[in-house]
């Protein structure tokens, strides 16, 4: 059909405006509740901290990467993450002020977001019980049970633990997830604080080891040492290691799923800008850059001190090494909170595909599942691909979604035509992600390009498969009708935001807080303490580096370092759990005023609903 031939359905006679309640919903809750920079500053700064950081920065150097390859493949990859984030996810969140799993609905019908949903709950599912796992071994380490280096668990008493924290696991996500994002928050900046010390820690026994002394005194000494005893450039077996280009298209991948998917629209529609995407460089650069090179160090120095092999160690076994009990604790915690918050997604998910069961029960049932795959250390060891098959799975969707709200109307087709159709399930859309998944597949088992690189042809070939199908499945049909009312629920949110702007032309924070001012500037003196105290253990394992002694002294100066470290640790949880008892506020009248349905946080990230229990806002 032409776009000449277009089939018009006739408009029905206009109703009177006080008479046309399709505009009573027309200003989205999050567009009533925006957030200022500092929200997302410090959302995206602790949101990347988590357990995943202590695979994957290992896991590099058993891949054979080269130093120059590392640094400069992770500086391109996160920064085209950032750039994901800036121009593809906030624009299109800022102006729907919707979440994609509200909006999706909307332009694929409800079974199309049933499937949505399976694949939602396949992914996380799958994360959550690595980091179990990875929690696990933290607790298997202190037990003194055996190293799980084999696919399958190895001891009885390990799949016994592995369980119990399950069970734990399965509780508090089963009774909702406020006080694990609350106690989240808290953990992020130490276990960013434990990387980097750790990292420290390490660096003088890898130059001992390497060149015979523990001066690293300059970038080039760093470098050095790097090169001959972290990143070498081949693999434990002698083979060269993956490229500059493939290590950045992973670090790319790693987020993909959330920027290019979309899934993050559930944080961003509450920006007040849309270039607060700008902010994920936070969450990129101290997360994942920074929070990988400080894991491979930590990794490489741990093989040294252990006497081992870094590919028959876990990730316990590295953070005792190089931290003492702080890094068990930081591996646990890692583990734990980010378990957490991937099951109470995966809960979430499974609702939607559950209805007529309570959440707390289908929690608990895709709980024990996730359970007995904890158990099989096969899930921890393989965190890093998973992370590339979540985007491969799930981030089609996200230029279908893109092709619907941006290409279509650009292409005189019809935007919303499914909805209007009265389709339950957009056969465009599915035909496209199967074909875009087909590919994908082919990709995998063929090996005709890395495995790494798969997302990004698999992603455009979904952006330009979906108009095309959209065109031949009903889109370039018109509905005058329908098309009116939905501009003129666009033009009353325009309208909103363009008045909201200009009120606020010199502010980027809508809400206030709702504590009084005592309350807020004992709350800032505590949040000061604690974060004086992170900077004092930084700076003592910096001081470790710059006066390291050699042989049994610098053992001892770790030592004494890692009683140290517990000392700290203690006063700083002590004095942020003060300051978030202090900043308690009215949140639940908040969280009643911006309503948001099974869908819209089913993949919510673990802090992204507007909170003002946090520390961080």
């Amino acid at each position: 059909m032409s776009q000449q031939q277009r089939i018009h359905h006739q408009p029905g006679p206009q109703l009177p405006k006080h008479k046309r309640r399709y505009l009573r919903n027309a200003i989205p809750p999050a567009a009533r509740h925006v957030k200022g920079w500092r929200y997302f500053a410090g959302l995206f700064g602790g949101e990347h901290i988590a357990a995943t950081e202590f695979v994957i920065g290992v896991t590099f150097v058993t891949m054979g990467v080269g130093t120059k390859e590392l640094l400069l493949g992770l500086l391109i990859g996160n920064l085209l993450a950032v750039a994901s984030w800036m121009i593809v996810t906030t624009p299109i969140a800022v102006e729907t002020r919707r979440s994609l799993f509200s909006y999706l609905e909307q332009i694929t019908g409800s079974h199309f977001s049933k499937i949505y949903n399976s694949a939602i709950l396949l992914f996380y599912g799958s994360l959550a019980a690595a980091m179990i796992t990875v929690s696990a071994y933290a607790v298997r380490f202190a037990l003194d049970l055996p190293v799980q280096l084999e696919a399958y668990p190895t001891s009885i008493a390990f799949i016994i633990v592995t369980l119990l924290l399950s069970a734990v696991v399965v509780i508090v996500a089963a009774r909702g997830f406020e006080a694990m994002a609350n106690f989240a928050t808290i953990c992020s900046p130490w276990m960013l604080t434990c990387f980097i010390c750790g990292a420290a820690i390490a660096l003088p026994t890898l130059a001992m080891h390497v060149h015979g002394s523990t001066e690293v005194s300059s970038f080039s000494d760093f470098l050095s040492v790097a090169r001959d005893s972290i990143w070498t450039g081949t693999t434990p077996e002698g083979k060269p290691g993956i490229s500059t280009w493939e290590v950045a298209a992973f670090a790319w991948a790693n987020g993909a799923m959330v920027h290019l998917g979309l899934i993050d629209m559930a944080t961003f529609r509450f920006a007040h800008r849309k270039w607060y995407g700008v902010f994920s460089s936070i969450g990129m650069f101290l997360g994942h850059y920074i929070g990988w090179i400080s894991a491979g160090l930590m990794g490489a120095g741990a093989a040294v001190l252990v006497g081992k092999s870094l590919i028959n160690l876990d990730s316990a076994d590295v953070a005792f090494a190089t931290l003492g009990y702080v890094g068990l604790l930081a591996v646990i915690c890692a583990g734990w909170t980010t378990a957490n918050a991937c099951l109470y997604r995966a809960g979430l998910a499974a609702s939607a595909l559950m209805p007529s069961m309570t959440r707390s029960k289908v929690t608990a049932i895709i709980g024990i599942v996730i359970a007995a795959a904890a158990c099989f250390p096969f899930v921890a060891q393989s965190v890093m691909p998973l992370t590339v098959y979540g985007a491969i799975l799930l981030s089609p969707v996200g230029a279908i979604t893109i092709a619907e709200h941006y290409l279509l109307p650009k292409l005189g087709l019809t935007r919303y035509w499914s909805r209007y159709l009265g389709q339950k399930l957009n056969l465009a859309a599915l035909l496209a992600w199967g074909i875009a998944l087909a590919f994908a597949v082919t990709m995998v088992v063929t090996k005709a390009i890395s495995f790494y690189y798969i997302f990004l042809p698999e992603y455009l070939i979904a952006l330009i498969l979906y108009p095309i199908a959209a065109s031949f499945m009903g889109a370039k049909d018109s509905w005058p009708t329908h098309e009116m009312r939905q501009e003129e629920k666009e033009q009353v949110l325009i309208n909103f935001e363009q008045k909201r702007l200009a009120e606020n032309a010199n502010s980027d924070d809508e809400e206030e807080d709702p504590s009084d001012a005592h309350t807020a500037n004992i709350a800032k003196v505590l949040l000061v303490g604690a974060g004086a105290i992170l900077i004092f253990m930084v700076v003592l394992a910096v001081r470790l580096v710059c006066l390291a002694p050699s042989g049994e002294a610098l053992k001892t100066m770790q030592q004494d370092y890692f009683y140290t470290a517990i000392a700290l640790t203690f006063a700083y949880f002590v004095i942020a759990f003060c300051a978030m008892r202090v900043t308690d506020g009215p949140s639940d009248e908040e969280e009643e005023s911006t309503p948001q349905t099974t869908q819209d946080t089913a993949q919510q990230p673990l802090s992204s609903a507007p909170s003002t229990n946090s520390p961080q806002s």
